[in-house]
């Protein structure tokens, strides 16, 4: 009988042992193939652009969100001199959002459809600079917070990221229309 019991015990305590191997062994899977999910840099300055006289400086401190559709991805900051550079993972598309009060935030949206490719053979080099002003009140500005004022999209034939320039056109005829309606 107790033999019996003994080998029992010795049983369960090599299935326990197993499960637990198993699961380890999952564990560090998963571990493993979300350390390889590939992310690109994407980089450049944040500045304070005075409307008077065009002079821009960099700003610390501006945050900088990364939505992939509905998802907020993560936050960032801009550093010393308004600096930022941000790894991001590769989502076919993504939008930037820079911005805090006093300032109008400025939104972009990447497509990066095909830029895995490239990314692997280190050929694209990723770097925006945004200008932000202050929000005076102006009355129609509000468009800023959810309308992009650029649109990027990656050539996966020339290994580029092309800005959209007729979108970027349109919407600084809006914000000039905007800015002269409250006589600026």
């Amino acid at each position: 009988m107790l033999r019996c019991w003994y080998k029992e015990a010795n049983l369960t305590y090599t299935m326990n042992k197993i499960i637990v191997t198993l699961a380890s062994v999952l564990v560090l899977n998963v571990a493993s193939a979300q350390s390889k999910v590939k992310t690109f840099t994407f980089q450049g300055n944040v500045l304070e652009l005075n409307l008077v006289d065009s002079t821009e400086k960099g700003l610390m401190g501006v945050p900088i969100e990364i939505w992939s559709g509905e998802e907020l991805v993560t936050t960032e900051m801009s550093g010393p001199k308004g600096k930022y550079s941000i790894n991001l993972p590769r989502y076919s598309v993504f939008t930037l959002k820079f911005g805090k009060a006093p300032f109008v935030t400025k939104v972009v949206e990447i497509d990066t459809k095909g830029f895995e490719r490239a990314a692997d053979l280190a050929i694209v080099n990723l770097e925006l600079d945004i200008s932000l002003f202050k929000d005076r009140g102006y009355l129609g500005m509000n468009f800023m917070n959810y309308t992009p004022v650029a649109l990027a999209k990656f050539n996966k034939h020339s290994g580029k990221l092309e800005w959209n320039m007729d979108y970027a056109k349109n919407v600084k005829q809006r914000l000039t229309g905007v800015l002269t309606a409250n006589g600026k």
